[in-house]
């Protein structure tokens, strides 16, 4: 089953008439519902999209995500390694891209624009589906420019 998804602060960025909004809305800080949302419905493909501000893309655009480094302060993870029966995952080669998809900074609620795509909590939604062996993970930015 494919699984498309927002995070809030995309969602929070949007018309309400976007098509995005369609999609199921995912606080990044509730990891329960995150949880059950991914791991209840065997889930074999995500798709993560989460917001940017980026003069590299045209406004209103998606750029596809490769790889993040996670400069949010925090881990979706932390105190949870038991429940998920891991100590340390491995997030090389995580996410499924095509050839032209870029490297996102998650930058937590606010957007550090001296980056070239920022991104909020895009890292913690991928980290968790990785620890939950999600086979197919693929993140995308959409510009808020």
């Amino acid at each position: 089953m494919k699984l498309r998804i927002i995070t809030k602060q995309l969602s929070k960025k949007l018309p309400l008439e976007n098509k995005l909004q369609k999609l199921t809305n995912i606080s990044h800080d509730n990891f329960e519902s995150i949880y059950k949302l991914i791991h209840s419905k065997k889930i074999t493909e995500l798709h993560v999209t989460d917001a940017t501000y980026s003069n590299k893309i045209p406004k209103g655009e998606t750029v596809q995500v490769k790889d993040h480094i996670n400069k949010t302060g925090s881990s979706i993870l932390i105190g949870r390694q038991a429940l998920l029966n891991i100590d340390f995952i491995d997030m090389t080669e995580t996410y499924s891209f095509e050839k032209k998809a870029i490297i996102t900074v998650c930058c937590g609620e606010t957007l550090n624009k001296n980056f070239d795509y920022p991104s909020h909590f895009l890292c913690h939604i991928t980290i968790l589906a990785h620890a939950l062996k999600i086979p197919t993970i693929k993140g995308f930015l959409y510009n808020t420019l």
